[in-house]
This record gives structure tokens, sequence and C-alpha cells, in this order.
């Protein structure tokens, strides 16, 4: 059999490195999270105002169970707010685990697994950036009406939706104005006094994500605009993450976690304009698939019919 490259030989014990480093990245998270008691932070405040409406812009960015986003999304929790809080807290986690999985899958379990210890902060708080990085890849997999999710939470990150804009792809941007209208609408005839309460919200404290802020934003717009003109749709995942008014924790970091897809996505547009992006199967292999190198690999595979996972 054909010998690894020094490239993937490289590339296998980088990957190797990573796994004491994720390691002890989780621990030292779980860690800090336990005795600080911020287990649940982001998603109790989500419990309470599914709720309790009442309590919608009533606490200051930062403080304990302040709740930010639009009234639509807390009404699309009302069902969970009738659950305990430990049960809620379970659904979340349960949630947010399963979309990570998604994401990460095109990389196979092994490096899947090496990586996830990496996303334990956002699965500790329990904030929304793994369903952000979900709704950017059903985006740009042909469900812009996706984009409403950040729209009506961080808002900012948004942003990306430019990516249709630049390329013209006109129908993607009515779909996604059109879910927008609607699940605006509904929310507005369910609460009509609290969007008007949002807005003074968010314009009363619009400054807290300071100066660098701005520079964040321009730096995300330009680079959407960039990965818009190269067809470099993985771009919007980094694009996404600075145009996030939080930048200074791990969580908003968890926003990556979609490069995976979006490069799934990405060399499946490459065969062909709109070609489906495969899924990766297990890792198993053919006997002796383990001593070939990569380009081999996808040799031996491409021959069987069966999909790679991504080699990263």
């Amino acid at each position: 059999m054909p010998r690894p490259t020094r490239l993937e030989l490289f590339t296998r014990a980088l990957w190797v490195a990573l796994i004491p480093g994720a390691l002890l990245f989780c621990a030292m998270q779980v860690a800090v999270h336990l005795s600080h008691g911020m287990v649940g932070a982001d998603s109790h405040a989500y419990w309470v105002a599914a709720g309790s409406p009442q309590t919608w812009y009533t606490t200051p960015p930062d403080h304990v169970d302040a709740y930010l986003y639009s009234p639509a999304f807390a009404q699309l929790l009302w069902p969970l707010g009738f659950l305990p809080w430990p049960v809620f807290q379970g659904v979340w986690f349960a949630a947010q685990a399963a979309v990570l999985a998604w994401l990460l899958k095109p990389l196979g379990w092994r490096r899947g697994l090496t990586v996830a210890p990496l996303f334990v902060a956002e699965l500790l708080l329990g904030n929304v950036y793994l369903f952000l990085a979900a709704a950017l890849v059903l985006a740009i997999r042909g469900r812009p009406g996706a984009l409403v999710l950040p729209a009506l939470t961080k808002v900012t990150p948004a942003v990306v939706g430019l990516w249709f804009v630049l390329r013209g792809e006109w129908r993607a941007v009515r779909s996604a104005a059109v879910a927008l209208v609607v699940v605006v609408g509904l929310s507005v005839a369910l609460d009509p006094q609290a969007w008007p309460r949002w807005v003074e919200f968010l314009v009363s404290h619009a400054g807290t994500g300071g100066p660098w802020f701005l520079v964040r934003f321009a730096v995300a717009t330009a680079l959407v605009v960039f990965a818009a003109r190269t067809g470099r749709a993985w771009l919007l995942a980094p694009a996404l993450l600075l145009a996030c008014p939080v930048f200074s924790a791990f969580s908003p970091y968890t926003v990556l976690g979609a490069v995976p897809r979006l490069l799934l996505w990405q060399r499946a547009q490459a065969k062909g304009p709109g070609a489906e992006p495969e899924e990766p199967e297990a890792e198993a292999k053919e006997p002796g698939m383990q001593e070939l190198g990569t380009e081999q690999q996808e040799a031996v595979v491409a021959g069987s019919d069966r999909p790679a996972t991504i080699p990263l």
C-alpha cells in the first residue's frame, strides 16, 4: 500500500495533539462554570422569559435573567415555559447537543469527538449560538427563512444575508423577507405592545458593545462581500461571529461549528450549480484503507459510490 505523505502524517499528528488540549479546555470550562454558578445561565433567562412576559426588557444586559431578544423568540418558547426549570434545561441541552452532532458530522465521528469538547462553554451556558450556526447552514442550503433566527435574536449577525443579495439570488431574498414579515406579523398580533419596548430597549443599550463592535461589524460585512464574490460560503461563519454583539467570551465562537457543513455545501456546488451536499457515512473503511493516503482513500470511496468525510 502507498505510504501516507508528509502532509497527511502532519495532519494526523495535529489532530492527535488536539485531543489533550480539547479535553483540558473542556475540564477548565466545566470547573469555571460550576464554581461560578453559570451552568444554564443563559437558558434560564429564556425559560423565565417564556413563562413571564412581564419580565421582558426590565433587566439591563449582563444581569441575571436579562432577556434581550425579540418578543417572537420568547413567544416561540412559550410552550416550554410551562416545564419545570430542570426539565427545560434538559430539553435545551439535548437540542443543543443534537445540533452540534449534526454540524460536526461531516468531520467523521473521530474528529467530531475530538473538537466537540471545544463547544462545551455554549452547552453549559445554553445560549443560542449553536442554533445560529445551524440557521446559517440551512439558509445557505436553500432555506433562507432560517435567517429570521439571527435577525430576531442577536440582530446584527443577520448581515450574512447579504450573501444572497450580492449573488443576485433574489428568490432567496424574497423568501427570507417573507419569513421575517410573517413571523414579526404574528408576533405583533399576539403582543403589539412588546415590540416598541424591544426597539426602545435596543436603542437605549446600543452602545454596550463598545467602539470595537463597529470595527468588527465592518470587517464582518467585508467578509460577507468577499465570501459572496468568491463563492467561499465557509467564510460566512467567521463573519457571523464577528457580527455578534458579544465577542469577549468563548461561547460566541460556537458559530464556527457551521464551517464543516458550509465546506460540504461549497464542495458540492463546485461540482455544478444546484448539486446537493452528500451526507458522510460512518468512517468504516475497506481493509487496507487505514494505510492509504487521503487522495487514495477518496479514489476508493468514489469508486464505491460512497461519500467521504471532509479531510479537515
